[in-house]
């Protein structure tokens, strides 16, 4: 099922929307290059909300309770720290993104 998070235009670069379905927090960002990637809104290491947190290097996101870094591509975290996150599929479509569940 595709859920609409936001109009594009309510997302610019560098910015991150949220939604929630079922009690799964999302986290939709929008990139330097302009694409979307969604990610379940927490880091693995205790469970910190990462859309509040720092994107970096194009595609991670940093988590600002003890600084796990979070890839945005594969939702996987990067060495040392193990763990990952949920990743779902972005489509723009009629001017609004939408994530499948």
């Amino acid at each position: 099922m595709w859920i609409e998070v936001c109009k594009l235009e309510a997302c610019p670069i560098g910015s991150v929307r949220t939604t929630e379905m079922d009690g799964l927090c999302i986290a939709v960002f929008r990139l330097a290059d302009g694409s979307l990637r969604a990610i379940e809104d927490r880091c693995p290491h205790r469970g910190a909300r990462v859309s509040r947190d720092v994107i970096y290097e194009s595609d991670k996101v940093a988590c600002l309770d003890h600084g796990w870094s979070v890839r945005l591509t594969d939702g996987g975290v990067e060495p040392p720290e193990r763990g990952c996150v949920r990743t779902f599929e972005v489509k723009v479509e009629n001017g609004s993104a939408f994530v499948l569940m």
